[in-house]
């Protein structure tokens, strides 16, 4: 008794283990030299359109290889220092022979010119009751060390002056010098500090703009976006209904405009009461009024000579373009009027 009768399983034989089959070996291709194993697994070791050696490289390697390179420990100053200060540093040398000329960082040494000016100078043209000399040496000074980095210069500045004073007061120095120094205005019209003054009140005013954009949610810009795509919209559409009106309006010449104009001046002097009986038909229109009669001039005839409401109301919806319908139906009481 064995275990498949204890379970009641039917007695079957044990299935013959089937013999796996032989998968054929890949022919294994050897990275070529020269070549990375991430880029020779993207390319799928084809042959690349460019060559990725450049043949020059290799020459001065070769090259390269036969020179004695050692490193030694050096001196060298630095020619943008004025202090003739000696460090020392690494240095490669080929062949015994060390590498010789001015320091290889020197050449990033940049420095702002900053004008100097005289006690006399000062006295005649720089004076000013709100700077004294003192603070504005200071000034000069710090600009020359931190290179007009005049956020800086406010937080080392030892008067409490803020960034758009500090700037006002160094160009209008600066200014000042080489207006002064020049022989002709016309000698230092170019310059950027002559031709475009400092404008402090215009600088503050951007700092503030900027501060109120920046500290906007996304709610207001939100809302401005909104409000601004409305605008545009409206703009289109009374642009677009202007367009399309204004070609079905009868043209009228600027003489019989001019004679209409000139026709009513007098009357918009007139009382309320005197236009109400105008308009009723006690009086009549002068002749010129009636000959040079056209849409324009009606409605101009119109905001002159009524006062009550219902027709300023027309005269309105008229102007703004409300549509032809609505320029007929005033044009319609005109001549109900007997204009």
């Amino acid at each position: 008794m064995d275990a498949k009768d204890i379970l009641g399983l039917p007695k079957t034989p044990l299935p013959l283990p089937q013999e796996k089959k032989s998968r054929p070996q890949k022919d294994s291709q050897r990275k070529p030299d020269g070549i990375s194993r991430e880029v020779y697994a993207l390319t799928g070791g084809l042959a690349p359109l460019m060559p990725s050696i450049d043949v020059a490289q290799q020459k001065r390697r070769a090259q390269a290889e036969n020179d004695k390179i050692t490193w030694q420990w050096l001196s060298f100053t630095n020619s943008a220092r004025k202090d003739n200060l000696q460090l020392y540093h690494w240095v490669r040398v080929v062949h015994g022979v060390p590498p010789t000329g001015d320091y290889s960082f020197a050449k990033y040494n940049k420095s702002v010119d900053i004008l100097k000016y005289t006690d006399e100078e000062y006295e005649k043209y720089l004076t000013d009751p709100m700077w004294t000399k003192n603070e504005t040496d200071q000034l000069f000074d710090l600009c020359e060390w931190f290179d007009l980095r005049f956020v800086v210069i406010a937080d080392r500045f030892q008067s409490s002056r803020t960034v758009e004073e500090l700037k006002d007061r160094y160009y209008s120095v600066s200014r000042n010098i080489l207006i002064a120094r020049a022989s002709s205005p016309d000698d230092v019209s170019g310059h950027s500090i002559v031709k475009e003054p400092y404008n402090i009140s215009q600088e503050i005013e951007r700092k503030r703009a900027l501060s109120m954009v920046l500290s906007q949610t996304k709610h207001q810009e939100r809302k401005d976006t909104e409000v601004l795509t409305e605008a545009k919209r409206i703009s289109e559409s009374r642009i677009a209904a202007r367009n399309a009106e204004e070609p079905e309006l009868p043209e009228t010449s600027n003489a019989g405009a001019e004679g209409t104009e000139r026709a009513i001046v007098p009357a918009d002097t007139a009382s309320p009461s005197s236009s109400l009986q105008f308009a009723s038909g006690n009086v009549e229109p002068p002749m010129s009024m009636a000959e040079n009669a056209s849409a324009t001039a009606s409605l101009r005839m119109l905001q002159v000579y009524t006062r009550t409401y219902a027709l300023e109301q027309m005269v309105q919806a008229a102007s703004t373009s409300a549509g032809l319908r609505t320029i007929k139906r005033v044009e319609q009481t005109l001549q109900d009027l007997g204009y």
